[in-house]
């Protein structure tokens, strides 16, 4: 009895701590987002970068890393120019709330020559604030768009910060179509259905990595991937 009372404690310790971890932390998550600023006549493409991810779902900080990247026809050239730390917090968060809103602001054309300037040193030519014309931000069943642009998504990649690719689709279908740029498509591929408001999975989960996996029936470790990912994803149409 002595025995069975040990065992009923051990379990009733390892419940108590298996909840409190659970409760301790939310979903992991990956944000890799592209916002696209300018074209120039070669169709490159110039966009600032937001890139930041939550392998274990803590309830804290995060780094995050902000930049500009050249879309090409068959690359997504990067160009980190601000690492934000999540130490100490104070700065933290003030930093975070300045770079937020110059990712999230409209760049004007004195900022664009800084860019080129500074950023790009020249090497690439852009001179006019000129992506709204391209603008499309339109969501769509999967079928419906592979029809219009004649184009298989199982075959045909989603391109994302980091190297990334597309997986697979979620369950809804559907797609969302932020820009059209003819030969360069960007969209957003987001299933976090509590933030998005439109109760919808849009597009593709990515295949960034996450340290944290478990065992397939093989024996080989699988990447858990990431709960809720929010990913520009760029897609091209040969």
């Amino acid at each position: 009895m002595k025995f069975r009372g040990t065992i009923i404690l051990c379990l009733t310790v390892l419940l108590v701590l298996f909840v409190s971890m659970a409760s301790s932390t939310g979903p992991s998550y990956v944000h890799a987002e592209i916002k696209p600023i300018s074209i120039n006549e070669k169709g490159e493409i110039l966009c600032k970068t937001r890139f930041t991810k939550n392998e274990m779902g803590a309830y804290s900080p995060m780094k995050i890393e902000y930049g500009f990247c050249v879309l090409t026809k068959d690359q997504i050239i990067e160009f980190k120019t601000k690492i934000v730390e999540p130490s100490p917090e104070d700065s933290y968060y003030e930093q975070i709330k300045f770079w937020d809103e110059v990712f999230q602001s409209d760049t004007n054309e004195k900022q664009l020559d800084e860019i080129k300037n500074s950023v790009l040193k020249n090497e690439y030519d852009f001179y006019s604030i000129n992506i709204d014309s391209f603008k499309i931000n339109k969501i769509m069943s999967i079928s419906d768009f592979e029809k219009s642009k004649k184009i298989s998504l199982k075959k045909v990649k989603q391109k994302g910060l980091h190297n990334a690719n597309s997986k697979e689709y979620y369950s809804d279908k559907k797609i969302h179509l932020l820009y059209d740029f003819g030969d360069i498509l960007i969209l957003d591929n987001n299933n976090d259905i509590d933030d998005n408001g439109l109760e919808l999975e849009l597009g593709a989960e990515f295949d960034y990595y996450n340290p944290l996996t478990i065992s397939n029936e093989q024996g080989k470790d699988i990447s858990l991937g990431f709960d809720i990912n929010k990913v520009t994803g760029i897609l091209r149409i040969k």
